[in-house]
């Protein structure tokens, strides 16, 4: 059966929609986007920004409604995008809806950024290092840059960040990609912007913004590369100052500034 592209014209979509649909996607605010429509929320998933917890967490918690079997399942492969979601998709609303999901104070909209060095590295280290697919473009870009191959767990960081340094947002992968132009800052108005380091103090208002008082979070990620710790071990003051420049929307608009190597 040939299946007709259903997909929504950008033109007949609501001005927010549209202006985040042209800025990075109608693919990407649909694997990232999750909303509740009970609770009255939309959680703007970032990657390598705690996104394992966030959705064990709150999927956890639209699971719960359905039966408890379901949670344990959400929350043992918050990742797993082919099992079945407890979110509503952006797809999958009207054109009018989805825009009020966006826009009305009648949802409540937030996200979890991270330090972009920390979250370059995280990336770095989990997706390029173990030779995982999203190292598949690094490793063909400094392919054409250098004449050889590059096993990716030789791959440098300086490399690394020489290759995603050139590529825009839309086209990054989204575990390295500026975070501002990922969650359209300035296009989406958010209720709240949480930094990862301040995520185990802001559960109350994790809870205040899904409507659920009494909502607790537990770290469910067990994928942690541990990179806040390991700065000094792959960071230079120059690579530092590139990440700086690569990232400096995020820098700006995130309310970060770049770590000293000697941070903790």
């Amino acid at each position: 059966m040939t299946v007709p592209d259903r997909r929504p014209e950008r033109t007949d979509l609501g001005p927010v929609a549209r202006a985040w649909v042209a800025q990075m996607g109608w693919r990407s605010i649909n694997l990232h986007t999750h909303i509740s429509l009970v609770n009255r929320y939309v959680y703007v998933e970032v990657p390598k920004a705690g996104c394992g917890t966030m959705k064990a967490t709150l999927g956890g918690l639209e699971a719960a409604r359905n039966n408890p079997g379901m949670v344990g399942r959400f929350q043992e492969a918050p990742h797993n995008r082919l099992a079945a979601t407890p979110f509503v998709r952006p797809f999958q609303l009207p054109d009018a809806m989805l825009e009020e999901v966006l826009t009305s104070s009648n949802y409540r909209r937030f996200t979890v950024v991270r330090e972009p060095a920390a979250r370059a590295l995280s990336g770095f280290l989990e997706k390029v290092g173990q030779g995982l697919k999203q190292s598949e473009p690094i490793v063909d870009a400094l392919r054409e840059r250098t004449g050889r191959d590059i096993p990716p767990d030789e791959v440098t960081l300086e490399q690394f960040l020489d290759v995603i340094s050139e590529i825009p947002s839309r086209k990054q992968d989204p575990h390295w990609r500026r975070q501002a132009d990922h969650i359209g800052l300035g296009i989406v108005d958010y209720d709240a912007v949480v930094h990862l380091e301040d995520l185990d103090a802001s559960w109350d208002l994790i809870g205040d913004l899904t409507r659920t008082p009494e909502l607790k979070g537990e770290f469910f990620c067990r994928n942690s590369t541990g990179a806040r710790t390991r700065m000094a071990d792959y960071y230079s003051a120059e690579l530092l100052a590139r990440v700086r420049d690569i990232y400096a929307r995020d820098y700006a608009e995130l309310g970060y500034d770049v770590p000293a190597l000697d941070a903790p």
